[in-house]
């Protein structure tokens, strides 16, 4: 409508008539323009807050999970040293028996970190981690995504030389368990076959026990560094969230 005004306006030689619809067919473009920014600002900053909460909810469930894990781990520690100490001293406390078939049932179960990446990686996938306005935190996730595949590296060497020990173990014990009870139950000294003289007494067997017991430990070291930084993230998306 302002262009065909524009038009007659021209032909009609109306240089007052044209200079107002002139300033106003660029003032309705800058305007446009202006519009057209902030859609595309508000558009940004509601992409950014969504990243931003799909990541908090992703590392609140990293960090959940690993913990899980480290409880699993640490409480698997705990029985290996009952295990190895037993051994070791080649006498077993009536009291400490169920405790004994438990720390060997659960002897070797050892998990990596629980890294929840999804959002990490459609954003780094997609080329949008300029979403995350805060470059520590860009650089932290970066940085923990590293460290995530460099840990599941080492919880694969450490699987791998656990299992040669596990099997001379497992060679040795028989589990009186009827169905599938999962990692993580308790078993009771009955439910365990086991000549224990001839296992305290085979040097092996108790080599085998303490390299288990120590890949144990190790992997629960390495977890909970990724732990830490799990819960170092979550501090810094809380912070940025909360500007």
């Amino acid at each position: 409508m302002i262009l065909r005004g524009l038009a007659r306006s021209l032909k009609e030689q109306n240089w007052t008539a044209i200079a107002i619809e002139f300033v106003l067919l660029v003032l309705g473009v800058f305007l446009g323009i202006q519009a057209s920014n902030w859609n595309t600002s508000e558009t940004e900053r509601r992409q950014a807050r969504d990243a931003m909460q799909r990541l908090q909810d992703d590392m609140q469930q990293s960090f959940e999970l690993t913990g899980q894990s480290m409880i699993f781990m640490a409480g698997n520690a705990r029985g290996a040293d009952l295990v190895f100490d037993s051994l070791r001293s080649c006498h077993l406390a009536e009291q400490d028996r169920d405790a004994f078939a438990t720390g060997l049932y659960r002897l070797g179960k050892i998990t990596p970190a629980r890294f929840v990446r999804t959002t990490f990686d459609e954003l780094r996938d997609s080329g949008r981690l300029d979403l995350i306005g805060d470059d520590k935190l860009r650089h932290a996730l970066n940085e923990t995504a590293r460290m995530q595949d460099s840990h599941e590296a080492v919880f694969r060497l450490i699987a791998a030389r656990t299992d040669p020990h596990m099997a001379y173990v497992d060679s040795h014990v028989i589990y009186l368990i009827h169905g599938a009870i999962g990692g993580g139950a308790q078993i009771r000294w009955n439910q365990l076959d086991i000549d224990f003289d001839a296992a305290c007494k085979d040097r092996r067997f108790q080599a085998a026990v303490a390299a288990v017991r120590n890949y144990t430990y190790d992997d629960l070291a390495d977890v909970t560094r990724q732990q830490q930084r799990f819960e170092d993230i979550l501090g810094l998306i809380k912070q940025e969230r909360a500007r």
